[in-house]
């Protein structure tokens, strides 16, 4: 007679010891739980700083109306626009403005007579941020994005070059 009351012990135990495991385990969390931890939050919330795709569609005035000056200035040897003499010399092509945008280097190479934009470089060591930074999609039908290797170390990046994949320039 006592060896079924003894069996009974651990069985109502191993039980009890189940159910609050399964009650522990159950989807019922607290608020604190149910938040994304904040990095995750962060980068999520995170929206692009510099619109290039909108960008590298446009001529080089509608870029400084929207960036500001550039940072090449008229006084300088080779200044934000070419002398008449540079003009002749190089016909107006790869010609290069330098602008800062929050905290950012953008290098936008055009050409001087037409006014044309032939690419844009978003200067920085780490592609991912680069690409959220600019907004950036590598599967974009209007334009294509290139990584600019470190010399020497190309698995490091010295920022991308976005060019685009169709001359349909607007002026605006």
């Amino acid at each position: 007679m006592f060896t079924r009351p003894v069996m009974r012990v651990p069985i109502l135990l191993l039980a009890g010891l189940t159910l609050g495991f399964l009650a522990a385990c159950s989807r019922s969390q607290t608020p604190s739980e149910t938040e994304a931890p904040q990095q995750s939050q962060s980068k999520t919330a995170q929206t692009a700083s510099i619109d290039l795709p909108e960008l590298v569609k446009h001529n080089i005035d509608y870029l400084r109306r929207q960036l500001g000056p550039p940072q090449e200035a008229a006084d300088e040897v080779i200044g934000a626009d070419p002398t008449a003499a540079q003009l002749r010399a190089t016909k107006g092509e790869g010609w290069i403005n330098t602008f800062r945008r929050q905290g950012s280097t953008l290098i936008v190479t055009f050409n001087a007579r037409t006014r044309k934009v032939s690419d844009i470089v978003l200067m920085g060591t780490n592609e991912e941020d680069l690409m959220r930074l600019g907004n950036l999609s590598t599967t974009a039908p209007n334009y294509i994005v290139l990584s600019i290797p470190e010399p020497g170390q190309l698995n490091k990046v010295r920022g991308v070059r976005i060019v685009p994949s169709q001359r349909k320039e607007t002026s605006q």
